[in-house]
């Protein structure tokens, strides 16, 4: 195999970590400080098997660190607890898992890409929490606004801190991106757009905080795509105002990332995602 080809433009070391703003950091005390958090946010592109890769050696760490752990997923909404807990009790096969989970439906995204997290729940006996809500709630919010959606229709969650400024112009300029060129929308439709993301992220809040409640003792350690991640705006947002204040996030940083969004604050550290060797199929 053909050894990866690192673009010259890189700004996080493959293999290493970097605090944002700081410069590069150990691993081990980086993780002994995350392992001292209430939550842990590790971020990911879905698709990405490295991306999980790093998921998984970091859940590792910090689990070497702090045996008491919880792993929550975005992946999967609250319907599916009762499928998890079997899971790790050892009480399906992995076919099983999927299947029940309704997986191919509910994220769509190949299970191999988190087979092996899954495997190491089961394995070290760590708890799994399903974070998320069906998501024809999001839409439904996302189409009629929060008033529009009676908060029985909510599966349970509550109203949602208001978005942070720069959130809302980053969210702003994605649902910009995603309208048809040239077409008039409604003043208000861009406000329905964020009620459904803050939605999201305050479910997936009060999914790890009940977490933190349940097991205060545990480290709790969301997975989820990045975008609830970034900066703190999503759900770290939220976890602070439901009174989680002890909260640590971290990113994988692809070898081709725009070095211009290596800010400070984006994350508390980005581990630098060594690229795809040459010749290899995407």
């Amino acid at each position: 195999m053909l050894a990866p080809a690192v673009p010259a433009a890189t700004c996080v070391t493959p293999g290493s970590w970097l605090e944002p703003g700081q410069g590069e950091t150990e691993s081990a005390t980086l993780m002994r400080r995350m392992s001292r958090q209430s939550v842990v946010l590790l971020g990911e592109t879905h698709d990405s098997a490295a991306h999980h890769d790093w998921q998984l050696d970091t859940l590792r760490a910090l689990h070497a660190l702090r045996p008491r752990l919880v792993i929550g997923l975005e992946m999967l909404p609250r319907s599916a607890q009762p499928v998890l807990d079997a899971w790790v009790r050892g009480e399906l096969s992995e076919a099983a898992l999927f299947e029940r989970t309704d997986w191919k439906r509910v994220w769509g995204m190949p299970p191999e890409l988190y087979a092996g997290i899954f495997r190491f729940a089961r394995d070290k006996a760590v708890p799994l929490r399903a974070l998320n809500i069906d998501r024809k709630v999001v839409r439904e919010v996302s189409r009629l606004g929060l008033a529009g959606v009676p908060a029985a229709s909510r599966e349970g969650v509550g109203t949602p801190a208001g978005a942070q400024p720069p959130y809302r112009d980053w969210l702003r300029q994605i649902w910009s991106d995603h309208m048809p060129a040239g077409k008039a929308m409604p003043d208000d439709a861009f406000g329905r757009f964020l009620d459904g993301q803050l939605l999201w992220d305050r479910a997936m809040a009060e999914a790890l905080a009940g977490a933190v409640r349940e097991q205060p003792d545990a480290l709790v350690v969301g997975l989820m795509g990045s975008g609830h991640v970034i900066h703190g705006y999503g759900v770290e947002h939220q976890l602070r105002d439901l009174g989680v204040p002890d909260v640590g996030s971290l990113l994988p940083w692809d070898a081709d990332g725009d070095c211009a969004d290596l800010v400070a604050g984006v994350a508390d550290a980005v581990f630098g995602i060594m690229p795809p060797a040459r010749g290899a199929q995407p």
